[in-house]
C-alpha cells in the first residue's frame, strides 16, 4: 500500500506538472466565446498558410538527424571497435557539445561566418564563395542544421558505441571464421545495431524538431519560433498553440512506428553492462582513418567555437563587464538549478521506478508516457504553463510571480529526462534485492531507505548534476514564463546580445560554457572517486 500510495502521488505530480498545462492550453484554444472553434486548425490543416513554416520544421529536423548520423555512427564505431591512441580524450571532448547549449555553438559559428566573421573573410578571399553566401548559408536552415548537427551528434554516437559494446561476441567471431571484416559488419554487426541507430535518430530528430535556441539566433522561421512570435508579439495563444499541434502529432507518429519496427523483432545483445571481451578490428589503415576522422570531428565541433569565443574576448575586461551585466542571472541560474535538479532527481527516482522496476502490463506505456514529454517544445511548455497559472487568485498569482514558475518550467522539460536516467541505473540493482527486504517483513519506505537508495548513490549524483547542467542551459521556457528580477543566464544573454559588443557576448558564453561543463567535471571526478569505493554487500 505504502508503495501504491506514493508512486501515485508522483505520478500525479507528473501529470499536474507536464499534462495538465498542455492539456489545458490545447483545451483553451478550442473552446472560444462559450462555444467550440477549431479556426485556427483550419489554418493549418486547410489551407497554406503555415505550409512553409511545416516544411522548414521537417527539413531542419531531416538535415540535422542525416548530418548526426553520418558523424555519429562512425564517431561510435571508431569509439568502440578500434585501438585508437587517446580514445577516452575523444570521447569526453566529443560530449562538450551535447552539453554545451547549442545556442553557444550558434554564437560561436554567427562569429566566424557573419558577415564580418574570420573564416568568412579566409574562405571570400581564397576561394569562389562570396561573403554575402558564406553569411546566407549560416542565416539559412541548413546553418541551423549544422550547428544543430554539432550539437546532437554525440547522442547517435553514444548510443551506436553503446550498442556496439554490447554485441555478442561470439557472433562475430563466427564470421570472422568464414568472412572478411567487411562483411562481418555488414551481415551481423549492422543489423544488431541497426534498432539502436535508429532510435538515436529518432531523439535527434525529435530533438530537432523542437529545438528553439538556434532557429530564434539565426532568424529560422520554423514552428517553434512561430509558436514565441504568435504568442509574445501578437498575444494569440490560441494561434501559437494550433501550430504546436503538428509539433506533437509528428513526435507521437515517430514513437508509433518506432514501436511498430521493433515489434517482434529479437536482437542478440550481451544484457545490461557492456562486454570486456568486445571485438576489436586491429587494422592499421582503419586505426589512421578513425585518428584522422575524430580529430576532424574534434577540429569543427569542439576546438573551433571554443577556440573562437575565447579569442573574441580579447580582453578580461570583457569578462568583468559581462559578469556586471549578467550578475543577477548568474545569481537566478546557481539558485534555480540547485532547486530545480534537487526537485528533479528526487521526483525522478519515483517515476524511474515506476517506469522500470514495477511489474505490469502497463510497464512499457508508462515508460512511453513519460518520455514522450521530453519531446514537447519549451515554448509549448511555456505557454502551458502560463495559461495554466496566470490567474489572479491567491496560490496562483504567488507561483506565477516567483521563482517556483520557474522551476515548474524546469519540471515540465526535464522530468522525464531525470526519470529516465534513474530507470537505467535502476536496471542494474536486480529485483531479487528488493524481494529480500520483502521476505524479511521490511516496509517499503525502509527498504527504499536501506537498499535501494544507497545502491543509487552514483545514478543519484549522475541525475543531480546533469539536471543542474540542463537547468543552467534552459531558454525556450523560461524565456516565456519568468518573472520580472527573475531572468536566468540564457535570457541575461541573448538580452546582452541585443546591446553589447561582440567580445562581451563571447565572455558571457564562455561563463555559461563553465557552469555547463564544471558539472561534467565534477561528475567524472566522482566517477572515478566511487569506482574505486568497495563493493556493498548484504
Amino acid at each position: 500500500m505504502q508503495k501504491k500510495l506514493t508512486l501515485g502521488f508522483f505520478f500525479t505530480l507528473f501529470l499536474f506538472t507536464t499534462f495538465l498545462p498542455i492539456a489545458w492550453m490545447f483545451g483553451n484554444s478550442i473552446y472560444e466565446e462559450g462555444k467550440f472553434s477549431f479556426a485556427y486548425y483550419k489554418d493549418i490543416f486547410l489551407t497554406q498558410k503555415y505550409g512553409k513554416v511545416i516544411s522548414n520544421s521537417l527539413i531542419l529536423a531531416s538535415v540535422t538527424t542525416i548530418v548526426s548520423s553520418f558523424i555519429g555512427v562512425p564517431a561510435g564505431l571508431f569509439l568502440a571497435k578500434t585501438r585508437l591512441p587517446l580514445k577516452k580524450y575523444f570521447k569526453i571532448c566529443f560530449f562538450i557539445p551535447l552539453v554545451v547549449p547549442s545556442y553557444i555553438i550558434g554564437i560561436a559559428w554567427v562569429n566566424l561566418l557573419g558577415k564580418t566573421g574570420f573564416l568568412n573573410n579566409v574562405l571570400s578571399q581564397y576561394t569562389f564563395l562570396s561573403p554575402e553566401s558564406v553569411s546566407n548559408f549560416i542565416y539559412s536552415i541548413y546553418g541551423a542544421s549544422f550547428i544543430l548537427s554539432i550539437n546532437l551528434f554525440p547522442v547517435v554516437m553514444l548510443i551506436t558505441e553503446y550498442a556496439l559494446k554490447n554485441i555478442n561476441p561470439r557472433l562475430e567471431e563466427s564470421g570472422l571464421v568464414v568472412g572478411s571484416v567487411f562483411q562481418v559488419f555488414r551481415q551481423i554487426t549492422l543489423p544488431l545495431i541497426a534498432p539502436a541507430i535508429l532510435s538515436g535518430m529518432m531523439i535527434v530528430f525529435v530533438l530537432s524538431l523542437s529545438e528553439f535556441g538556434v532557429p530564434s539566433l539565426l532568424q529560422v522561421n520554423v514552428l517553434t519560433t512561430q509558436i514565441f512570435t504568435q504568442f509574445s508579439a501578437f498575444y494569440n495563444e490560441k494561434a501559437a498553440t494550433a501550430i504546436a499541434f503538428p509539433l506533437i502529432a509528428i513526435t507521437l507518429v515517430l514513437i508509433i512506428l518506432e514501436q511498430i519496427y521493433l515489434r517482434g523483432k529479437s536482437f542478440e545483445i550481451l544484457g545490461r553492462t557492456s562486454s570486456n571481451s568486445t571485438i576489436q578490428y586491429n587494422i592499421t589503415w582503419l586505426k589512421v582513418v578513425g585518428i584522422i576522422f575524430c580529430s576532424l570531428v574534434l577540429i569543427i565541433c569542439v576546438i573551433i567555437p571554443l577556440s573562437t569565443l575565447i579569442f573574441n574576448t580579447k580582453t578580461t575586461s570583457a569578462y568583468r563587464d559581462a559578469v556586471l551585466l549578467a550578475r543577477n542571472g548568474i545569481t537566478n541560474s546557481i539558485l534555480f538549478g540547485s532547486i530545480g535538479a534537487t526537485l528533479l532527481t528526487f521526483i525522478g527516482f519515483f517515476l524511474g521506478y515506476l517506469s522500470e522496476n514495477i511489474r505490469s502490463r502497463l510497464k512499457n506505456s508508462t515508460a512511453a508516457f513519460i518520455w514522450i514529454f521530453f519531446a514537447v517544445p519549451a515554448t509549448v511548455s511555456g505557454i502551458g504553463l502560463i495559461k495554466l497559472w496566470n490567474r489572479p487568485e491567491g496560490a496562483c498569482q504567488f507561483i506565477y510571480s516567483s521563482l517556483w514558475i520557474v522551476i515548474l518550467g524546469y519540471g515540465a522539460r526535464f522530468l522525464p529526462l531525470s526519470s529516465r536516467i534513474i530507470a537505467n541505473y535502476l536496471k542494474q540493482i536486480p529485483h531479487a534485492m528488493e524481494e529480500a527486504g520483502t521476505v524479511t517483513g521490511a516496509s517499503w519506505f525502509r527498504i527504499l531507505g536501506k537498499i535501494l537508495l544507497p545502491l543509487q548513490g552514483y545514478g543519484l549524483i549522475a541525475t543531480w548534476l546533469i539536471s543542474f547542467m540542463f537547468c543552467i542551459g534552459e531558454l525556450g521556457t523560461t524565456i516565456l514564463v519568468y518573472p520580472p528580477g527573475h531572468e536566468t543566464l540564457p535570457i541575461a544573454l541573448f538580452t546582452v546580445m541585443a546591446n553589447s559588443p561582440t567580445e562581451v557576448v563571447s565572455a558571457l558564453s564562455i561563463v555559461i560554457v563553465v557552469m555547463t561543463l564544471l558539472p561534467v567535471g565534477i561528475f567524472l571526478a566522482v566517477s572515478r572517486y566511487l569506482v574505486k569505493l568497495p563493493q556493498l554487500t548484504f
